[in-house]
């Protein structure tokens, strides 16, 4: 679980114990790796920091009663894409998890999508999505519809006062680090680009959950045979690539939120960055 495994710790000393302080997380981040063992299963608080310092991990996706999964392939498209940007090594096929199980506490990264509102959740499963917050996790809602419809994040909203009374749920500001984890970004672009900001709750400036409008993983699917399966409107392939650099920067920041502030970071970013 992750309280037994997190303890005390912060994600800064998380990363010391598993010898990846600023420098070494940094340079585990941004250099690819080339040791890639498929198939391998884990998760981001169990990684295994191997000789390349890859860490396996796994993206779980909530999975509750009515459509949930609308993107069926997003997490796949972005456990290949952190393979080859970062040194996380994700597992080729990302897990569903219920909010009832406890293994919503094996990662500090939780994904729910859903182009619907979300259906009640028991008290079990709502008190277990409070102590996921509460123990540092992240919980990234996505709305499928794209901004079109609303009811998605109405009911977020609605979860979220449930589970994490007492935080306001407010835009996330333009300099928080969550815009700069890996990559520069300025917009967080989907599918859509309907909302020019994320809405979320923090805690100290620690991001505990946040709300992408705009589809994100309609931006990330793709078909069988590689082609994207949805267009991304107004910008075409840039937008989609820019959805993509976003959504790794949600990782990097669920992996290790606080070191990632450091100026050192900041700037060993800007001189090894290989996108542009």
């Amino acid at each position: 679980m992750l309280s037994e495994l997190m303890g005390n710790l912060s994600r800064r000393a998380w990363c010391y114990r598993m010898g990846l302080g600023p420098a070494a997380a940094v340079a585990s981040a941004l250099v690819p790796g080339t040791d890639r063992t498929a198939g391998a299963r884990g998760s981001l608080w169990r990684g295994s920091a191997r000789n390349d310092d890859a860490i396996t991990i796994d993206l779980p996706q909530l999975r509750y009663e009515g459509h949930y999964n609308p993107r069926q392939a997003a997490m796949r498209v972005l456990a290949r894409e952190l393979r080859l940007r970062t040194r996380l090594e994700p597992v080729d096929e990302p897990s569903t998890v219920d909010a009832e199980s406890t293994t919503i506490f094996e990662t500090p990264f939780l994904y729910v999508a859903g182009d619907e509102a979300l259906p009640e959740f028991s008290n079990r499963a709502e008190a277990n999505l409070r102590q996921f917050l509460d123990l540092g996790g992240l919980i990234l809602f996505d709305a499928a519809d794209g901004g079109s419809d609303g009811a998605f994040a109405r009911s977020v909203e609605s979860l979220l006062g449930r589970i994490a009374p007492g935080n306001e749920f407010v835009p996330v500001a333009r300099d928080h680090v969550l815009f700069r984890s890996f990559y520069l970004v300025d917009t967080p672009v989907g599918r859509t680009a309907a909302f020019d900001h994320l809405r979320g709750i923090q805690d100290e400036g620690r991001v505990k959950a946040l709300l992408m409008r705009n589809d994100l993983g309609g931006a990330l699917e793709e078909l069988p045979d590689g082609r994207a399966a949805h267009a991304c409107t107004p910008g075409g392939s840039e937008q989609r690539q820019w959805a993509i650099r976003f959504a790794v920067n949600v990782l990097l920041y669920a992996t290790c939120t606080d070191y990632k502030a450091d100026r050192a970071h900041v700037e060993t970013l800007l001189r090894s960055r290989r996108w542009r």
